[in-house]
């Protein structure tokens, strides 16, 4: 039989809490120094969060292990989701 595991180590999560816990220093820091409430703070906030949450879905829910098909239909709700949100910012920016 062969060693080909399909969990992570727990050095691979720990790399990952890791990186998301420097991400959720960024997401700070990019707050105050955008001052907070400006569209520049939120757009950073939002696309780092979106790269936490593809950490998250890929590593702690073993997505990186499944069937290719999962991989498609989770690419394709996460294209409708970003078209939704681009559409409605330009409906909230034409306003």
């Amino acid at each position: 039989m062969s060693k080909h595991s399909h969990s992570p180590s727990y050095k691979y999560d720990l790399i990952t809490f890791a990186a998301l816990m420097i991400l959720t220093i960024i997401t700070i820091w990019a707050s105050y120094a955008t001052g907070g409430t400006s569209v520049l703070a939120v757009s950073v906030a939002m696309l780092i969060a979106t790269i936490k949450a593809t950490f998250v879905v890929r590593n702690f829910m073993h997505i990186k292990y499944d069937h290719i098909i999962y991989k498609v239909f989770i690419g394709i709700v996460m294209l409708l989701f970003l078209s939704f949100i681009v559409l409605l910012g330009i409906d909230y920016a034409l306003r």
